[in-house]
């Protein structure tokens, strides 16, 4: 596919009207996310600076992520069941009251609890708009353009979270806290409109008049064969295990990347520590977009596991060249190039597990993938809290080259197991059935 042909592909994908309306939504919806979670950042993390920061990591992605992913699960039956375009727009409405009203519901309760609390359904909620977003995509797409259009969705919402990062770093140091969290909820609220307006809701089957027990029972056991239906798709699977390993890489990365800034800055220069942030952020973010624009044409010649261990070969190369170099601007290259290489990577598994599952499954396999996202998370900041010493800051430049290699030999292994499965790596190769 020539540029010419790859920009008529997408303005034609972009004549949908409801295409263009999911992701209107998905990325007003993704940049709100990045300015309310660089705001909770700040407040928990990055702010209280006489606290130890990995250990504050560690039990902020406890806390937040562990509880939804053992729910998370049901949200993918439920997203199977439930009109779509519902789960999209109260999403999005009930983001936007939480945050709105923040601080009302809580100053009463002790300590940070309440704001951990906050983000523990800001995270849920997100996740399930998401993986609503991803079951609701190939059916917009009628099942075409499937690369394309995930790099168009995928792309543009991590640049719409990273502006919506940016935003929330630059008004925490102009207006208030309570301000920023309020902006943040007008954003949810623009998104909530555009879900909408989308043309259909979007249905697949018909809600349970089940009593609640029974209604539960069902859910597992619809549950559980989703499960099967995954696990016995060998297309769907190694992606799915290839995104955890790499997503447990890129937290890693980039808990470093906190520890780096904390480093550098002390307690007096906020402003500092708030730029640096951004600058990663943004070096991230176009990594990201730049990897949404050549991911389809790395894919003319790189099939779904190629693109895969692209991906995964980019990123962790980037680490062994600079992880060893602890100053803001290898931070700034690092993070452009796992953004690059996690996108490629994260645009290649999407398309894998549609195509590999019926739309009857795909809202559990993607809350399966937020699952895995999730425990990557508490994975890499587990790590961190094991093999960092606060007192050896010195150390990260070790733990970031053995992480560095560790993922050239993932990449490697990973390289072998697609092989075994018969899992073409290039266009030149056998192509695989769609389930």
């Amino acid at each position: 596919m020539t540029t010419g042909s790859r920009r008529e592909t997408i303005r034609e994908l972009l004549r949908e009207r409801d295409l263009r309306l999911l992701l209107s939504a998905q990325f007003l919806a993704q940049a709100a996310d990045g300015l309310a979670q660089a705001v909770f950042a700040d407040v928990l993390v990055l702010e209280p600076l006489n606290q130890g920061t990995p250990s504050r990591i560690f039990i902020l992605f406890a806390v937040t992520l562990l509880p939804y992913s053992l729910i998370s699960p049901f949200m993918g039956v439920l997203v199977d069941r439930w009109p779509r375009r519902d789960v999209l727009m109260w999403t999005n409405v009930i983001r936007a009251v939480m945050l709105m009203t923040l601080f009302l519901w809580t100053r009463p309760l002790p300590g940070n609890s309440g704001l951990f609390v906050a983000t523990l359904l800001l995270l849920g909620l997100g996740r399930l708009f998401l993986t609503t977003k991803g079951a609701v995509l190939p059916v917009l797409l009628h099942e075409h353009h499937l690369l394309q259009g995930n790099s168009l969705s995928g792309g543009g919402g991590m640049v719409a979270a990273l502006i919506g990062a940016v935003i929330g770093i630059a008004s925490v140091t102009i207006i208030s806290t309570e301000g920023a969290f309020a902006l943040a909820g007008a954003v949810y609220l623009a998104g909530a409109v555009a879900s909408r307006a989308i043309s259909t809701r979007l249905s697949h089957g018909t809600v349970s008049d089940q009593p609640l027990k029974g209604a539960a029972v069902t859910v597992l056991k619809e549950l559980l064969e989703g499960i099967r239906a995954i696990w016995q798709r060998v297309n769907a699977r190694l992606p799915l295990l290839s995104i955890f390993l790499l997503r447990t890489l890129a937290m890693f990365v980039a808990i470093s990347a906190i520890l780096i800034i904390k480093n550098t800055f002390g307690e007096g220069e906020r402003v500092g520590r708030l730029s640096s942030s951004a600058l990663a952020l943004g070096a991230a973010g176009v990594g990201a977009f730049i990897g949404a624009l050549t991911a389809p044409a790395v894919g003319r010649h790189l099939h779904r596991g190629g693109l895969i261990l692209f991906g995964f070969a980019i990123s962790s190369a980037g680490i062994v060249a600079l992880g060893g170099i602890l100053d803001i601007y290898a931070v700034m290259a690092l993070t452009f190039l796992g953004g690059y290489g996690g996108f490629v990577t994260k645009v290649a598994v999407d398309a894998a597990v549609q195509e590999s599952l019926p739309d009857a499954y795909r809202g559990r396999a993607f809350a399966l993938y937020d699952i895995l996202y999730n425990a990557a998370s508490v994975v890499a900041g587990g790590l961190m809290v094991l093999f960092y010493n606060p007192d050896r800051p010195g150390d990260l430049r070790t733990l970031l080259i053995v992480a560095g290699f560790a993922g050239l030999v993932l990449t490697a292994l990973l390289a072998q197991a697609f092989k075994r499965a018969a899992i073409p790596l290039n266009r030149s190769e056998p192509q695989p059935v769609s389930a």
